[in-house]
């Protein structure tokens, strides 16, 4: 992945696989500071993985600046250059198993440290795949063909592998295994056995309430109340875990996976540190890692360690007692209700509980939330945002205090 620093005209390019890049270009304007960018990335796109190597910052910088200079008739000559020079891409790809592509993405994917957990999930994608190959008869990377990516959602729209039965597959699922059929055309591209490693870019997944998306309701406010006070008498560590869920808005797996040194300098770090565009290992995406605000109710939680020992929440609120007597309610409407509580509380903008969501882009959340937001209200919901406003104090400040 490259990215350019507009502050000193620096190209940096740290894509996964390759060695880390950076040169200057000159202090130019943006327009031609993205021409320079772009160049790079066409330019890298057409080498052999052996002839990215071994190319030097120089070198580089040379080629994106003779291709920017250059008219499209140029462009052209100059990429035609590359790729029929011992440095490009051959007109011929190598023939190799889409199972082995397959692999070598798994491979990949638990490189980095990968918990047992994440190795484990990351098997599972695979096989995901691998049964799809298997179903439409494809064997060679070579098959591979713009109409695949659709073919495919088709087909997993379908296949829910005993969950949800008779359901269609989400769409959050059908967004993450489309990412990984980008990340498989990527890895084949970088060792020569495709030329086109944006096959699939404009492929999306379309979110269809009560088809593919679920219909999620926020708690109320009595609800939310009753459910704690509930849980109070109950498992300790149950209690501690839906109430942090209402309190940060973490994904359930996110909980799962905390640990004493998550609480940092006042602070929950998530997932480790961001690194520009990279995605962390154990997150959906880069914006997964991120760091969440410390109430007193928070570090009282932390503080107590019953989220420890709690084992599998998740298990525990789909178990068929926990749905029996608390109906309705699962981990992500715990999710929705904590938006919905700083919105129209007013603790917290729509750009602040993006952040704290986690989500890769703000206009899911104010997709999904952006008609919770106050202003947004007719007259005569005052009582409901104060409503609001005096259950988040309660949770964040007074809640161990009575």
């Amino acid at each position: 992945m490259a990215t350019i620093d507009a502050r000193f005209g620096q190209i940096k390019d740290r894509t996964v696989g390759y060695k880390p890049m950076h040169y200057c270009v000159g202090d130019k304007s943006k327009k031609y500071l993205q021409a320079c960018l772009k160049a790079h990335e066409t330019i890298m796109d057409v080498l052999t993985p052996q002839a990215r190597e071994s190319i030097t910052p120089r070198e580089a910088k040379s080629a994106v600046l003779a291709y920017v200079a250059m008219d499209d008739a140029g462009k052209k000559e100059l990429i035609k250059k590359i790729a029929l020079s011992g440095y490009g891409l051959k007109n011929e790809t190598k023939s190799i198993t889409l199972e082995e592509l397959a692999n070598t993405w798994y491979e990949q994917r638990v490189a980095q440290g990968a918990t047992e957990t994440n190795k484990r999930i990351a098997l599972q994608l695979k096989q995901v795949f691998l049964d799809f190959f298997d179903h439409t008869g494809m064997k060679e990377v070579s098959d591979l063909k713009p109409d695949t990516a659709h073919k495919f959602l088709a087909w997993r729209s379908k296949m829910n592998y005993g969950n949800n039965s008779g359901q269609t597959t989400s769409a959050s699922v059908l967004r993450l295994n489309l990412q990984i059929l980008r990340q498989m055309a990527k890895i084949a591209s970088r060792n020569g056995w495709i030329t086109n490693q944006s096959i699939w870019d404009d492929v999306k997944v379309k979110s269809i309430a009560g088809v593919n998306a679920k219909v999620v309701e926020p708690l109320t406010v009595d609800l939310q109340k009753s459910l704690l006070e509930e849980l109070r008498g109950m498992k300790a560590g149950l209690h501690d875990s839906v109430l942090l869920l209402l309190l940060t808005g973490m994904r359930v797996g996110e909980l799962e996976n905390l640990s004493p040194e998550s609480l940092r300098s006042n602070a929950i770090t998530l997932h480790g540190e961001a690194v520009g565009n990279a995605k962390p290992l154990s997150g959906k995406s880069a914006s997964a890692a991120r760091t969440l605000p410390v109430c007193p109710s928070v570090a009282k939680i932390f503080e107590r360690g019953h989220i420890f020992t709690a084992g599998k929440i998740r298990k525990t609120i789909q178990s068929s007692w926990f749905r029996k007597k608390f109906n309705g309610i699962h981990a992500h409407r715990l999710r929705h209700s904590f938006a919905v509580n700083k919105l129209l509380s007013k603790t917290a903008d729509l750009q602040m509980v993006s952040y704290q969501l986690g989500h890769s882009d703000i206009s899911l959340t104010a997709n999904l939330y952006g008609k919770f937001v106050p202003e947004h209200f007719k007259a005569g919901f005052e009582e409901a945002i104060k409503e609001r406003k005096e259950l988040v104090e309660w949770l964040e400040n007074g809640y161990f205090g009575e």
